[in-house]
């Protein structure tokens, strides 16, 4: 065979090959993305998709002791089902993108792991982790229905979800509480026995959280992992353009 023609054989089949990888990575990252901005104390290994945020099936979440991991899936027609886990152990513990079907995760180095039940999962004191389902054209299986409910609210930021700022300041901060329920209702499931806390924090007008206090009520404080995971929420959710810094309380 002329060698000119060998060269176009070769350079053909690295083409076809690099078009199989595509397709592959593409379907091994169409599964889970990775929310760092609510997590904490987490490492990723094993990861081979382009964007940070998108997990590849194969790769290890590694939490650190007291870490929390914080995940959603990203097919649309999931509905933005998200997920939780918190590591309450001293020891690390790993976690697998095993599956790109619910509940899609899997401790891998700790034992007593609960079969998911109610989009539930627990390994002993260890770890525990809930996800959570939005409502309609949700394709969990039965099974697994959890009575932890999102509510479908317009969230402000979202591309294909955008809302004008309200008029009147108190239906607007109505409005923010109540996109927020969803997120919270997952951190009072992952941490169900907390007493309720007070929180106070002002967004300014760069739609940033620049001041936050919270207060526990009653004669118990409120476990630090359940504090730590409503600050996540109210740190990292997109906020409406403002004209003014606005300041909001609520109890969770």
């Amino acid at each position: 065979m002329p060698l000119k023609c060998k060269k176009n054989l070769f350079l053909i089949s690295a083409v076809l090959l690099l078009g199989q990888m595509t397709v592959v990575q593409a379907d091994e990252c169409g599964t889970l993305r990775y929310l760092s901005n609510k997590s904490n104390g987490v490492a990723i290994s094993g990861n081979t998709c382009n964007s940070v945020d998108d997990i590849a099936l194969g790769s290890e979440f590694n939490l650190s002791p007291g870490a929390r991991l914080w995940f959603k899936a990203t097919d649309a027609g999931l509905n933005a089902t998200q997920g939780i886990c918190q590591n309450r152990s001293a020891t690390p513990i790993r976690i697998r993108v095993d599956s790109d079907q619910l509940p899609w995760i899997k401790p891998t180095d700790v034992a007593d792991c609960s079969a998911w039940a109610a989009n539930k999962m627990t390994c002993g004191s260890a770890l525990s982790c809930v996800i959570a389902t939005a409502g309609a054209g949700s394709t969990a299986p039965e099974e697994r229905t959890t009575s932890v409910r999102m509510r479908t609210v317009p969230l402000f930021g979202d591309s294909d979800k955008t809302e004008p700022p309200q008029n009147n300041e108190e239906d607007l901060k109505q409005s923010i509480l109540s996109a927020m329920q969803p997120d919270v209702n997952l951190c009072r499931a992952i941490n169900p026995a907390n007493p309720p806390v007070k929180f106070t924090w002002q967004v300014d007008t760069s739609r940033q959280v620049n001041k936050l206090n919270s207060t526990t009520e009653g004669r118990y404080h409120a476990d630090q992992a359940f504090i730590g995971c409503l600050t996540a929420i109210i740190k990292d959710f997109s906020y409406p353009p403002l004209s003014q810094a606005i300041w909001l309380s609520n109890q969770f």
